[in-house]
């Protein structure tokens, strides 16, 4: 669909008519220069569709600025299937403002939860042949995350932004998060990012310490427990032995 003098409004009519089509990988647009932000909204509800399979886009020669920037950001959130994201940064009309928007796309560092809700999927935006020079140094990181197989994009994006780690949203759950997270942090060992070893394991104590302070009598009678449970089983064996 390059260079077929496709504006706002004809845009806004091929995606609804692709809101259907599940099998549809690829979609170039490049060259039809009269595309604004307000058309690349209207592509929000596809790319935010549980059926879309929308792999490559590309918007070369669209001067589209912060607004569409903004736009295909926002309608990218939640998506699971795209990889490419292909425009001509200097030709794009984005500044600073723009490439914020597509770095909070791919690591919202406003909190853990949102981090892990980012998104890890997408492996390239920006430029022609491979030629990521003018893309933000923090956005080629995150995208490189994504791109590495061998390592879980949503794991190193919360360890390399948060220095540490709130444990009071999860003391609703009391001890019984406590597996849950020492297998979290498990798992982040394997993530094999330099320098991290000796911070997980801090991390880790750290974070444990804080479940401990928070209910030091679960902790306390979780113990006493044991104790006791020891206790009979110790008294039930002597009493059989003495029959």
């Amino acid at each position: 669909l390059s260079s077929n003098n496709i504006d706002d409004l004809r845009l806004c009519a091929l995606v609804e008519g692709m809101s259907n089509c599940s099998n549809l990988e690829k979609l170039f647009l490049s060259d039809n220069r009269s595309i604004t932000a307000a058309g690349l909204r209207s592509m929000s509800p596809l790319l935010q569709s549980e059926s879309c399979s929308l792999q490559r886009i590309a918007l070369e020669n669209i001067n589209f600025g912060d607004d569409g920037a903004i736009s295909l950001a926002d309608g990218l959130r939640g998506n699971k299937s795209m990889r490419t994201l292909r425009f001509a940064p200097m030709q794009s009309g984005i500044s600073h403002v723009g490439w914020a928007a597509f770095s909070k796309l791919l690591c919202d560092t406003s909190s853990i939860n949102n981090t892990y809700l980012s998104n890890h999927t997408l492996e390239w935006v920006g430029s022609l042949f491979y030629d990521d020079s003018d893309t933000p140094p923090d956005v080629r990181r995150y995208l490189l995350w994504n791109k590495d197989q061998r390592i879980d994009a949503a794991i190193c994006k919360i360890l390399m932004t948060h220095d540490h780690f709130d444990m009071k949203p999860f003391f609703q759950w009391k001890l019984k998060f406590l597996p849950v997270m020492v297998a979290w942090f498990e798992r982040a060992q394997e993530t094999g990012l330099a320098g991290l070893k000796q911070s997980l394991e801090s991390r880790k104590l750290s974070s444990m310490y804080d479940f401990v302070r928070s209910m030091p009598m679960l902790v306390l009678g979780g113990n006493q427990g044991q104790e006791k449970t020891r206790q009979r089983s110790r008294k039930r064996r002597l009493d059989g032995e003495a029959k």
